[in-house]
């Protein structure tokens, strides 16, 4: 095995081995926490919230791949037309995707909205819902459907229930699910020396990130007080935060302010979908399973996840954050119709690191009509030992923007901002990307490899799209390749994508 893939596969074992540990011991504290089942936030008509007070509020983080453009860290990238209305198109049918849920034959529909009662005779009807998601999972059976209504918000985790799914009811917006305990911007803070403030984070675990008025701006997070010396900066300690503010306190300059706890926002079990939810805002992974079967996401936004160190102190030297994880063993593992950004470190993965014999199966993963853009890794997928790949289709979606988002910025090592990170020795069968846009990324378009020759992943059909510099190269089992406007072939002569459309600016 080459020196560099050992050593990242080491250093990834490293952080799923403690998140194994950690999350656990969260999750079952936590079950039944509830953080607060208030008013959503005003939205327009794309989804987007509002901010109190001011005119109709563009996040342009949420819809285009151009979000650090607005804050001067990066021109604005070009595209095309045709890609474009593609994403346009793909975005639409996003935030317009129906709700289809059904419960099983012998099982039941339960509502949840704000404003209802978590008692007996409520959540089985629209007209008397309960008011949380905890109390609905209590009362869950599998085969239910819980479903929330729309243009409603909830702080919460949601620990998911084996044969139980979750959708959406009514009309408006995608239901809300934030990480984060409450918009900081409404708290108190604190001068504790020149240019630095503190606030109650709301929670005494790790701070992930920090998000202020849905992405105007972005923490970095710092591992010490003392490293605090550009604005928002910050810091977390003993359940506050300290952010480097030279313009003053950061409740005068934003109206919204999102402190994202180290905690996963949704947790899923087997035999189980996803549908139509938004969740944001949190420190670890958007939602994370392990060893599942059978669950599907369609229609979901999952934005602004990760960061947080994996084991909650500095002392790790590790952070993470994926939108959507699975980790171990998959058998049906679905994602239709989401848009996943702006993740710390994947949008989309599948995932193991064997431990002596427990090699696993991922078999049957289908990513389909998806907006993925601003992740570090638009999708990572790694195996190690005997494990396997098997029946892997991701097609037709648009995968922009590796390594623009925020996470390549605030992160440490700054070698692989990519639309694909993919492991260098997994086995694999029947593993194909087809019809697909990748669009520009950080470092490296992709990056991509397998045991041997016919185990990296095929590519049929595939629209590459990026600047004509001989910077920005891919890997091709640990071999790089590097662009210019005379080797639009290196597609189809180096991956076999025969059909492959090469688009440089």
């Amino acid at each position: 095995m080459p020196k560099r893939v050992l050593v990242l596969l080491l250093c990834v074992c490293l952080v799923f081995v403690t998140a194994a540990c950690s999350s656990g011991k969260d999750d079952q504290n936590s079950s039944v926490e509830i953080y607060s089942s208030v008013t959503e936030p005003v939205i327009d008509e794309n989804g987007v919230p509002k901010l109190a007070g001011t005119n109709k509020y563009t996040d342009p983080s949420i819809y285009t791949i151009d979000t650090l453009v607005s804050m001067g860290v990066e021109k604005k990238r070009p595209t095309t037309p045709e890609i474009q209305s593609r994403a346009e198109a793909l975005q639409k049918k996003i935030l317009n995707n129906p709700d289809t849920l059904k419960p099983a034959k012998d099982g039941k529909y339960i509502y949840v909205a704000n404003g209802g009662v978590d008692k007996k005779g409520y959540g089985m009807t629209a007209e008397k819902p309960y008011a949380t998601i905890e109390y609905a999972n209590l009362v869950a059976k599998a085969g239910d459907v819980i479903l929330l209504k729309r243009g409603h918000f909830w702080r919460t985790r949601v620990i998911g229930k084996e044969g139980v799914s979750y959708g959406a009811y009514g009309k408006g917006n995608k239901p809300t699910i934030y990480g984060s305990r409450f918009n900081a911007a409404e708290k108190e803070w604190e001068k504790v020396e020149r240019n630095i403030y503190k606030a109650q984070s709301g929670t005494g675990t790790d701070i992930g990130l920090i998000v202020f008025d849905h992405g105007k701006a972005i923490g970095t997070k710092c591992n010490e007080m003392s490293w605090l010396s550009k604005d928002y900066d910050f810091y977390c300690s003993g359940g506050y935060v300290y952010v480097y503010s030279s313009k003053g306190k950061p409740s005068k300059l934003f109206k919204d302010i999102e402190i994202c706890p180290t905690e996963h926002i949704v947790r899923v079990e087997s035999n189980s979908t996803i549908q139509n939810w938004r969740i944001m805002y949190g420190g670890a992974h958007g939602i994370r399973m392990s060893d599942v079967k059978n669950v599907k996401f369609d229609g979901c936004v999952v934005g602004y996840i990760g960061g947080g160190f994996q084991n909650g102190t500095a002392g790790s030297g590790v952070r993470f954050g994926n939108g959507i994880e699975v980790w171990g063993n998959c058998d049906g593992y679905t994602v239709t119709n989401c848009h996943i950004f702006q993740c710390y470190d994947a949008g989309v993965t599948m995932q193991h690191i064997d431990s002596g014999d427990n090699f696993v199966k991922e078999h049957n993963i289908l990513f389909e009509n998806n907006l993925l853009e601003l992740n570090n890794y638009n999708i990572e997928y790694f195996i190690t030992g005997e494990s396997t790949y098997k029946n892997v289709a991701i097609k037709n979606n648009v995968i922009r923007g590796g390594g623009y988002g925020w996470g390549f910025y605030s992160r440490g090592d700054r070698d692989y901002g990519t639309n694909i990170m993919g492991g260098g020795t997994n086995f694999s069968e029947n593993f194909v990307y087809t019809n697909n846009v990748f669009e520009h990324a950080k470092t490296l378009m992709m990056t991509v490899g397998g045991r041997t020759v016919k185990d990296v992943p095929k590519f049929v059909g595939n629209t590459f799209a990026m600047y004509s510099n001989i910077d920005r190269a891919f890997e091709y089992r640990e071999e790089k390749h590097y662009f210019h406007k005379h080797g639009k072939d290196i597609f189809k002569t180096v991956i076999g994508d025969k059909t492959a459309n090469t688009i440089f600016y």
